[in-house]
């Protein structure tokens, strides 16, 4: 009898081991699902915040190339616009010496004469002018000039190129009519004509 006892505790004991070791399993198992499920929503949460940082940095390196490239384009259209400026003022400056050459040679022609006498009766009868400038050059036509204006010649600067100036008696009103100013006018219109291209 003691035998069949401890056969049925033997029994029991199997039984409640069999019971504990499914309970154990069942723990187990469950656990594992619950960390598995951690896991992955850990991996997926770690994946986001990965995505996330990688396209913050990918954005941000494309806006850092972007500004680069912007710098790089606006370096270059500054140093082309200054070439541009470079190059069209020495164009400039050459057009206008050679313009003022030819005036040079104008005035040293016959019919620089006719042009200054009806430049200066042209312009006499705009107020009461009684004396008119010449450049030391143009000296020569003095008497010419005298007989053909009324006026009184007298020796002005001697860069006047051409041209004349033309003053009242009290030497307070003036005009000037020379090739110099009148280049130099025109100069600056001319530059700033270029300007509004």
């Amino acid at each position: 009898m003691a035998s069949y006892i401890t056969e049925k505790n033997e029994r029991k004991l199997e039984y409640f081991s069999d019971i504990i070791m499914r309970e154990v399993e069942k723990k187990k198992n469950d656990a594992n699902f619950k960390l598995a499920a951690e896991l992955r929503q850990h991996n997926s949460a770690t994946l986001e915040i990965t995505a996330r940082d990688n396209k913050q940095a990918l954005q941000a390196k494309q806006d850092q190339i972007q500004q680069q490239a912007n710098r790089q384009i606006t370096t270059a259209k500054v140093r082309a616009m200054a070439q541009y400026v470079q190059t069209r003022n020495q164009q400039t400056d050459l057009l206008f010496i050679a313009v003022m050459a030819q005036l040079a040679q104008f005035t040293q022609q016959t019919e620089y004469e006719t042009y200054l006498i009806a430049c200066i009766n042209k312009m006499k009868n705009i107020s009461n002018f009684t004396i008119v400038k010449l450049s030391p050059l143009d000296m020569r036509l003095e008497e010419t000039i005298k007989t053909a204006t009324g006026l009184t010649p007298e020796t002005g600067d001697d860069n006047f190129i051409g041209g004349f100036i033309l003053l009242n008696e009290n030497r307070t009103i003036q005009i000037d009519y020379t090739f110099k100013t009148r280049l130099a006018i025109i100069k600056k219109d001319f530059d700033f004509n270029q300007l509004a291209i």
